[in-house]
């Protein structure tokens, strides 16, 4: 299959075909006439790819995950993501909470507001963990590597 003829089957441009090619993603890849070719697996395998970055994996993960050796460590992986969802749910349910809290208040301005000060409602209702937790996940995508 061309390259276009992958990219529209599979709704990513072919620039992304080409970086998910160099990222080792995907391939090999046949070059006839200078043109690269697919076999037809390769919408599957990018089908995998865009579901498991919808589901919030790095493409260094998405790697390991399809070419890691383990096949049973995406179902561990899968439950690692879980955790960290949970996680990120919790967090913004604390910032609903916060912003609820902030819709509530009657001031004009925000820098001058004493809800938001040290001992204000808003200040003590506001999260105290951040929602990134990518950081954290990068680090252990790494040392599975």
């Amino acid at each position: 299959m061309s390259i276009d003829k992958v990219a529209k089957e599979s709704g990513l441009a072919a620039s992304a075909l080409r970086y998910y090619e160099r990222c080792g993603l995907i391939g090999p890849v046949v070059k006839v006439r200078g043109r690269r070719h697919y076999s037809r697996e390769v919408l599957h395998r990018l089908s995998v790819i865009k579901v498991c970055q919808a589901v919030g994996f790095s493409l260094t993960e998405i790697a390991c995950l399809l070419d890691g050796g383990d096949e049973s460590a995406w179902k561990e992986w899968a439950a690692r993501r879980r955790t960290d969802v949970e996680r990120q749910m919790e967090v913004l349910r604390e910032v609903l909470v916060t912003l609820d809290s902030a819709l509530g208040c009657t001031c004009d301005r925000l820098a001058s507001c004493p809800e938001m000060g040290p001992r204000g409602r808003l200040a003590i209702a506001a999260p105290h963990r951040r929602l990134d937790l990518t950081e954290k996940r990068r680090s252990w995508a790494a040392a599975q590597v």
